[in-house]
């Protein structure tokens, strides 16, 4: 079975977007992992949980 860009799922690509925002999260405190998490890297989070949030709750309500 080949992918195609066309069969894929929001959900599955909202999941995909939320490991790149987690990934680019995790770079940017190991960058300046001495100090405080800050701004950018809560933000990084924020929108990795929105995401996971959203693939999540497609999963479960439109299978």
């Amino acid at each position: 079975m080949r992918w195609r860009l066309e069969e894929m799922q929001a959900r599955h690509i909202l999941a995909a977007l939320a490991v790149v925002f987690l990934i680019a999260a995790t770079a940017r405190w190991a960058r300046h992992a001495p100090r405080r998490i800050d701004a950018a890297v809560r933000t990084w989070l924020l929108i990795a949980f929105i995401f996971t949030t959203i693939a999540a709750w497609l999963q479960w309500h439109t299978s």
